[in-house]
């Protein structure tokens, strides 16, 4: 406790009446007058007995009964209106200081012409010198019996907000409470009990009994601040100063705390102070740490932690500067229910996330629900930019998407959607690494498939066909001219096999070996291992006396089983032309003699398949 120790308690309460005990321990909510003590009867009172009652009044009924007096209804026979009149509690009539007090209350109030501070008609006295304070007739209800009752407020008010319309009275309340502090006056005793709601909206802030001067004006009318170390007030609002003894002397901060004891109860529903003991109550005034729910609105629970600090120099300087923290919240408000929206919305969000499922419909749900997740946040950011809230479930909602673009491989969404945050989290550092191997890895296999690509070179594709039309036409020559000359012999077809062999070798070095792909490289070694076979072949059929038929049926073979190789090893569509020449190696073994058109049947097929194969219109290189 920052004003009474634990060890002086027990003292300190010894030395408090009986009836402000049982206050403290049963009715916290109830107004504690200081003590009257014994003195001469206020002159004053009889200066108004001497000069005649001037106010002629027909009495009503009761309307309540503060700590100061008692309130009745009346008439005011001159004028026909309404008005309340105040006079001392039965128990107190021959009291000469509550009498005083009294009168104090009046002076207080009637120096005191706000809007929302009850005016002041008449002092008068009655027949046994008790004082009639006449004040306007107020018709209303207690903020304390409305202020959780949003089904009353919305009946009378037509209010909606509950909170919303609390503030706002507690704002017009300040509004005289500023007005009274710029007189020099504190009124030490606010709360929902003493503010009055008229049926038409107005606020008026009561019973001024309690009120205290900052400076003397000379007239001696007004009790002194610095005079004021009695215990006093509302226990269940009070300010640690108002414990009185040895603490911190009454101040225009004492009401910022009691309006902050009141935006407590706005805030959790109850007063700050309570207990089933004074020794509690008391402690609790002493140590001025309120606690809050959890879902409490965060700006709203700062302003009420720095109001209700124990300390005055802590609190805010002025009411001035704790209604502009109110009036900010009331701004930033409508920002906290947006971002309050989109914080359900962001649930959703991470519940879609959470799966971490590369589904193409899951995802465009989980980026449509992005999009109205960021667009909330945005628009509660835009009313208003400090929001914490919005920005912190603006960061949580992108870590989220972030985390399933990573976790369904597509570090490079994650990048982009972290490099919007203006505070670059850990998690951008591990996507732009999966970035870079991703990258890496994305380089060798494009590599890869560069390498398998099955374009072939200009040079190639022409080759292949050229070559497979010459070798498909060659065989008719010799099988229609017989003695037509350039492939008749062993020789000349040998010339023709090493000519071909040239002419392969000789693109492949213009085109560059390095420098084709795999299925390039393939084609020019099968054509090469071709040629370059077929003359071995016909080297070795010459020595074992074969007849140049039987030379050509072992070509076929040939053909077909390289051809089978690179339908294996590179495209399977070769199959067809290695089919075919297994089948015309067969035909030709029993009809040697038909071989020459055999083969160029066979070959005719081979260059179809190229042909519809390596299409001219294929990209190439």
């Amino acid at each position: 406790m920052s004003m009474v120790t634990e060890s002086d308690l027990d003292g300190w309460l010894a030395t408090i009446d009986a009836g402000t005990l049982r206050t403290l321990e049963s009715r916290p909510t109830a107004t504690i007058v200081p003590p009257t003590q014994s003195g001469r009867r206020l002159a004053l009172l009889d200066e108004l007995a001497a000069r005649g009652q001037a106010v002629e009044l027909r009495r009503g009924k009761k309307l309540g009964e503060g700590g100061m007096g008692v309130v009745h209804e009346a008439e005011q026979v001159a004028l026909g209106r309404a008005v309340a009149v105040k006079t001392l509690k039965a128990d107190d009539a021959a009291d000469p200081l509550a009498a005083k007090d009294l009168l104090r209350e009046a002076w207080v109030t009637g120096s005191l012409e706000h809007p929302s501070i009850v005016p002041v008609h008449h002092l008068e006295v009655d027949a046994t010198l008790r004082p009639l304070v006449i004040l306007k007739r107020v018709d209303g209800v207690e903020w304390q019996k409305l202020i959780a009752d949003g089904p009353e407020i919305q009946r009378r008010f037509g209010a909606t907000d509950l909170l919303a319309w609390n503030l706002g009275i507690l704002g017009q309340v300040l509004n005289a409470l500023r007005f009274a502090h710029s007189r020099g006056i504190v009124h030490r005793d606010l709360k929902p009990g003493n503010v009055m709601i008229g049926h038409f909206g107005e606020v008026y802030l009561l019973d001024w009994g309690l009120a205290v001067a900052l400076e003397d004006d000379g007239t001696g009318r007004f009790p002194l601040a610095a005079h004021a170390i009695e215990f006093a007030g509302t226990p269940s609002y009070m300010a640690p100063e108002m414990l009185g003894k040895d603490g911190p002397a009454l101040s225009v901060r004492t009401d910022v705390y009691l309006a902050g004891a009141v935006l407590y109860e706005l805030i959790c529903g109850r007063p700050p102070h309570h207990g089933t003991t004074a020794m509690a109550v008391i402690a609790s005034i002493a140590a001025s740490t309120p606690e809050f729910p959890a879902d409490a609105p965060a700006e709203l629970v700062q302003i009420c932690r720095r109001a209700m600090a124990a300390e005055p120099a802590h609190r805010y300087e002025s009411i001035a500067a704790l209604q502009l923290a109110l009036q900010g919240y009331l701004e930033h408000r409508g920002s906290e229910r947006i971002a309050a929206g989109a914080k359900a919305r962001l649930a959703e969000l991470v519940e879609l996330t959470s799966g971490r499922t590369n589904n193409p419909q899951l995802r465009e749900h989980v980026y449509r629900q992005l999009a109205i997740v960021r667009f909330a946040f945005h628009e509660a950011l835009a009313v208003w930019r400090d929001n914490a809230e919005a920005t912190e479930g603006l960061t949580r909602a992108t870590l989220a998407v972030a985390e399933y673009e990573l976790a369904i491989g597509d570090p490079r969404a994650a990048v982009t959607l972290l490099s919007e945050l203006e505070e670059r989290p850990a998690l951008l550092a591990r996507a732009r690494e999966a970035v870079a191997a991703q990258t890496a890895q994305h380089r060798k296999l494009e590599a890869l498939r560069a390498e398998h690509d099955p374009k072939l070179v200009k040079s190639a594709r022409r080759l292949a066909i050229g070559g497979g039309l010459t070798v498909t036409v060659l065989p008719l020559v010799p099988a229609i001219f017989p003695d037509a000359v350039g492939v008749n012999t062993h020789g000349q077809q040998l010339v023709w096999s090493l000519m071909w062999l040239a002419v392969i070798i000789g693109i492949a070095v213009r085109n560059g070996w390095r420098q084709m792909t795999a299925i390039n490289r393939r084609v020019f070694m099968t054509g090469g291992l071709l040629f370059a076979s077929q003359a071995v072949l016909e080297l070795g059929t010459v020595n074992l006396g074969f007849s140049l038929a039987d030379t050509r049926t072992l070509m076929l073979f040939l053909y077909g089983v390289l051809l089978a190789t690179f339908a294996m090893t590179s495209d399977g569509w070769f199959a067809i032309a290695s089919v075919s020449y297994f089948a015309g190696y067969a035909v030709a073994s029993f009809h040697p003699s038909h071989a020459l058109y055999v083969m160029s049947a066979t070959n005719l097929v081979f260059t179809l398949v190229v042909m519809w194969r390596w299409k001219p219109d294929l990209p190439t290189r």
